[in-house]
């Protein structure tokens, strides 16, 4: 705001942070259980001024979605006047306004019809098969501990959003490394750790850009289904999109639709190996599973915040917030309002209704939700199916560190293979979060 005084360095108002600097203070434990913080914030106002970020912080959840459905008062051109992307970089969707954001989105729906998701899940079903096999290959007894991260949460989506972009899903091991650094948050605010952060995710963006330059050259091949092809089929009131459009659509889809589905799973697990007689009765009834996707989407949310910024000076929920104020939405805490959800802490796969705001809300909510959900259910039910017991190996697990992005880096589990003489159970794990 105009009176008050923005911090020295202002990295926070730059997207590629996520603009969340409070990330880079919290401790380890606080990464992996942030709920006791936003407990706290609840207790209090839901509309809130945060004197480190500079910005206005929103908890409560009529409040949120208040924020992201009012697209004339509070913009997602998240720059600040002055910013904004790299020369020869076009904006994500993410960053626009109607009416450009509109036209565009409507583009990539196109990808997204009852048709297309419906292509798609007998192909995740397929995939999801090929990669337990390919557990099971890797393993020398029946018995044996799974990175569930490294071998199945990770490489399910990276292979499904790359095969619906029409590129090589064997160079997963570089998508991985640039989502890694793009959803990244500051391991502490010093500014030269700040300034190191910055050039790792300049240069895995220029990295990318490159390349899905070459990509659009010489490796694409359009069809029904592939989003390139739809993408560079596409006109706009008579104009096609520019190659960095496509770039910017293409960097989008490859870090949004792998790094949120891969938490999905893996929390969903962690919540799992928490609470054992959820997997017990999953196992009897596999009819919850998708109740257990959306309970974790609303208790362990793979996207914790979001912001916008205010597009004029206005009142919000009676606190005066000026043009140009970061408005941050905690989402993870908006889904724990206990004004909305009956025993909020409380991990309920029968919980209805359940209208969390883990896809966000309003005109950004998100794209791959259907697909994100059909990959977590089917992912879930062929473990509990080719499995019978889950255990943790660790009690210590390593968060991901990220202003926004809610997850751990690995998450070992011990499994037992089903006989097939039916299903006992699991043992509890002790994992932290």
């Amino acid at each position: 705001m105009s009176d008050k005084v923005r911090p020295m360095a202002d990295l926070q108002a730059n997207p590629a942070l996520g603009g969340f600097l409070r990330a880079a203070s919290r401790t380890k434990a606080e990464r992996l259980n942030p709920f006791v913080w936003y407990r706290e914030r609840l207790q209090g106002d839901p509309v809130q001024w945060d004197e480190s970020s500079h910005g206005w912080d929103v908890f409560g959840y009529s409040e949120a979605q208040a924020v992201l459905k009012d697209q004339a008062r509070f913009s997602s051109e998240r720059f600040r006047p002055g910013e904004g992307p790299s020369r020869g970089q076009a904006p994500s969707i993410l960053n626009l306004d109607p009416p450009r954001h509109t036209a565009l989105r409507n583009l990539v729906n196109l990808a997204f019809t009852p048709k297309a998701v419906q292509y798609w899940g007998e192909r995740i079903g397929e995939i999801v098969d090929e990669l337990l096999a390919e557990i099971e290959r890797d393993r020398l007894t029946t018995e044996g501990v799974i990175d569930l991260v490294e071998k199945y949460a990770y490489p399910l989506p990276v292979i499904v959003i790359a095969e619906m972009m029409g590129i090589p899903s064997g160079d997963r091991s570089s998508f991985k490394r640039w989502s890694d650094v793009l959803v990244e948050g500051p391991s502490s605010v010093e500014p030269a750790v700040l300034m190191e952060l910055m050039q790792r995710k300049q240069a895995a963006r220029k990295e990318m850009e490159t390349y899905f330059g070459e990509i659009l050259q010489t490796r694409v091949r359009d069809s029904e289904y592939n989003l390139i092809g739809i993408l560079r089929a596409a006109n706009i009131d008579g104009q096609k999109l520019t190659v960095e459009e496509i770039i910017s659509f293409c960097i989008l889809l490859l870090a949004a639709g792998n790094e949120t589905t891969t938490n999905l799973i893996t929390n969903a697990w962690r919540c799992l190996l928490q609470h054992p007689e959820t997997v017990k009765a999953v196992q009897a009834d596999r009819g919850l599973i998708p109740g257990l996707v959306e309970e974790t989407l609303r208790y362990y949310s793979p996207v914790q915040a979001t912001s916008r910024i205010a597009k004029d000076d206005v009142e919000l929920f009676g606190h005066p917030v000026a043009r140009g104020d970061r408005v941050t939405v905690w989402l993870g805490a908006a889904n724990r309002d206990e004004r909305v959800f009956a025993a909020p802490d409380a991990f309920d796969v029968r919980r209805t209704p359940n209208h969390h705001l883990a896809f966000g809300h309003g005109i950004h909510f998100c794209l791959g939700a259907p697909l994100a959900r059909m990959e977590a259910q089917l992912a879930i039910g062929a473990i509990l199916d080719r499995y019978q017991h889950f255990s943790s190996t660790t009690t210590e697990l390593d968060p991901i560190v990220s202003g926004f992005v809610f997850g751990v880096k690995s998450l070992p589990i011990r499994v037992e293979r089903n006989s097939g003489s039916g299903v006992t159970g699991m043992e509890e794990g002790n994992i932290d979060g």
